[in-house]
């Protein structure tokens, strides 16, 4: 991924200088008529042309033709090559690469001719530029290679910057950070050598962007911070509004929303001073999640519908995608699941459309890399008959070999269309086999360690009296131990048809179990609402086991001879409370333990609330909430 490439903004400033002098254009279209065909008339139409570029780069084009044209009846060589150079760039611009390709070796041509190393550097960059939209980085690298050793000639800083910017993009976007951060680095010195801070305001933001994706949040904090400080020291309001949402969106990721929300109100401020709609979309969909991250939910569904009505009219599926999910979690938040519920589905849809939009745009980039060097040879020999009858044998070699491979990309995608379904199954079973090798660790193998340990104590022992028979003893409690544990995590994994009506009766028992040798009576009332719910294996899993060690806690501590349990709904809440009369205790005294510590992770796992209420002589109340 590519941080911010602007190769774009490069031919602009380099190639098109008359860009954004509107005011001009009806002065230069009034002297057209009466101009006389000489070599200003030539650089009249060049100039036409940039006042229309940015508008409308297909009638740019028609006046840089009609510039070459007459450049080509007076022999006007300077002429020929900065037309043909802008025709290459509104074609780029256009989205017409291929023509844009044809054009730019014709611009190399005739800049050749003029011996301008300036000039030379800038028209192998823009075929540079074509190559990194076709996304062969390659070719694109080459290309640089060739502008810079021209740069280099004209002693030109502001093109060797430019260069050595989009070569780190480059490196960037193949994960190369050691070349990212050396080029990066040579583009930053240039710049400020020549006080061009707003493209080095750019160069701290592609390094930030760098450092972020490498989870570098400090380096990259710093860096986002110094693209700021530019940004605002030369007012550059185009990236102002993208240098704050930056630093807030790190913010965010590092679940510190509070420092992430004076940045994203002025990446707002910003993009409404730009009245820019893609920027809009990004700002809005990181605050639906800085407020989302706050519990602020209804301010959360506001802004992620105004970022969804961004991403429809920028027509990104990427960008409604995320919208689609904050908007999820914010109605969640504010318990409408049926909202929730179908902004998740459209996130899910729109995620699925990437996936193919992905595939045809790979498609399309080698269809279009094909067809591009296709027209590359066919005009290194155009002027060479015997050359010519060979390109014609490789371009069927080649048509054959494309065909080949766009039958097998075909295939490749419908086989992952196919088996994304079994994949999707594989990782259920993954993570499933996941959790029960845990519970096996944690449950199973500490006693079963107890038992080997014990019985190499009992083997070693000889004669009675010896101590053996406790061992013994030992070692068949913690067997007894072990099943009833293999046979919890079992339950757990399958519990049977009737999951509530299976949870009550395992209460039942082990309530039995524990009160009964201790003469304690125990009582266990509203099992009807667990007979009613459906829940999850993580949640019929946790709720049994703060049942387990709350009930253990008061038969082995609290002395007392009745312990009641209640369970009962209330507000959505599924509520568990073990009351016993016994000793008590101060809980500001208590200190946490193993136990307490793993009833507060269950319940804090599942979304829920674990109070524990006691005092000394009084009893102790373990009270569980938990969402369903």
């Amino acid at each position: 991924m590519f941080y911010r490439l602007f190769s774009g903004l490069l031919l602009l400033v380099c190639n098109i200088a008359a860009w954004g002098q509107t005011s001009k254009l009806d002065s230069l279209l009034n002297k057209l008529p009466t101009a006389k065909d000489d070599t200003a008339k030539v650089m009249l139409l060049r100039d036409i042309g940039n006042n229309y570029a940015h508008q409308d780069p297909l009638l740019a084009v028609a006046y840089w033709k009609q510039g070459v044209a007459l450049g080509k009846r007076l022999e006007y060589i300077k002429g020929l090559a900065r037309c043909y150079i802008n025709i290459a760039t509104g074609y780029s611009f256009a989205g017409m690469l291929d023509s844009s390709i044809i054009y730019s070796d014709t611009a190399i041509y005739y800049t050749r001719l003029t011996a301008d190393p300036a000039r030379l550097a800038l028209v192998y960059l823009n075929r540079a530029d074509n190559y990194v939209n076709l996304h062969n980085p390659r070719a694109a690298l080459i290309y640089c290679d060739t502008a810079l050793q021209y740069a280099e000639k004209a002693k030109d800083n502001d093109r060797l910057a430019r260069i050595y910017h989009i070569i780190g993009d480059i490196y960037g976007g193949q994960k190369q950070y050691e070349n990212t951060t050396l080029y990066f680095t040579k583009a930053l010195e240039l710049y400020l050598k020549d006080n061009n801070y707003m493209m080095a305001g750019q160069v701290y933001s592609d390094l930030g962007g760098m450092y972020m994706d490498q989870r570098k949040h400090d380096t990259a904090l710093a860096y986002f911070k110094k693209a700021l400080v530019l940004g605002d020291s030369t007012r550059d309001s185009k990236n102002l509004s993208a240098y704050n949402s930056d630093i807030g969106t790190l913010y965010l990721q590092q679940k510190q929303p509070r420092q992430a929300r004076p940045y994203l109100d002025k990446a707002l401020d910003w993009a409404k001073d730009q009245d820019n709609s893609r920027q809009y979309t990004v700002v809005y969909i990181r605050m639906a999640d800085m407020y989302n991250q706050q519990k602020e939910f209804a301010a959360a569904a506001k802004a992620g519908e105004a970022a969804y009505q961004y991403a429809l009219v920028e027509n990104d599926f990427g960008y409604r995608r995320d919208a689609a999910s904050v908007l999820s979690e914010a109605y969640a938040g504010l318990g409408d699941h049926k909202k929730a519920y179908a902004n998740m589905r459209i996130a899910l849809e729109l995620n699925d459309s990437l996936y193919k939009q992905q595939y045809d745009a790979e498609t399309a980039t080698l269809e279009k890399n094909f067809e591009v060097g296709q027209k590359d040879k066919e005009i290194a020999l155009l002027n060479k008959d015997k050359e010519l009858q060979r390109q014609q044998l490789r371009s069927q070699q080649f048509y054959l070999i494309g065909s080949v491979v766009l039958v097998a990309l075909a295939i490749a995608g419908i086989f992952l269309l196919v088996s994304r379904h079994r994949l999707r199954q594989r990782m259920k079973e993954l993570e499933l086999r996941n959790r029960i090798a845990a519970d096996l660790h944690d449950e199973v193998g500490s006693s079963l360690s107890s038992i080997h340990m014990l019985s190499q104590v009992a083997a070693m022992q000889h004669g009675p009296g010896n101590g053996q028979t406790e061992i013994l003893s030992k070692v068949s409690s913690n067997a007894r131990e072990t099943m009833d544990k293999m046979s919890d995590i079992v339950w757990m994994i399958k519990p049977g048809e009737s999951e509530g009506l299976s949870l009550t009766q395992r209460m039942e028992r082990f309530m039995y179990e524990m009160c009964a040798p201790q003469n304690i009576t125990c009582t266990l009332d509203g099992t009807e609402a667990l007979q009613k719910l459906k829940l999850s294996m993580q949640q019929r899993k946790n709720f049994y086991l703060v049942f387990k060690e709350a009930l253990n806690n008061a038969v082995k501590y609290s002395g007392s001879h009745t312990i009641d349990i209640t369970v009962d709904m209330h507000n959505r809440h599924l509520c568990l409370l073990v009351k016993d009369k016994g000793k008590g205790f101060n809980t500001e005294l208590a200190g946490n333990g193993n136990g307490l510590d793993n009833m507060r992770n269950r319940a804090k796992e599942l979304g829920g609330k674990l109070e524990i209420l006691s005092a000394v002589g009084i009893g102790t109340e373990v009270q569980l909430l938990l969402p369903v």
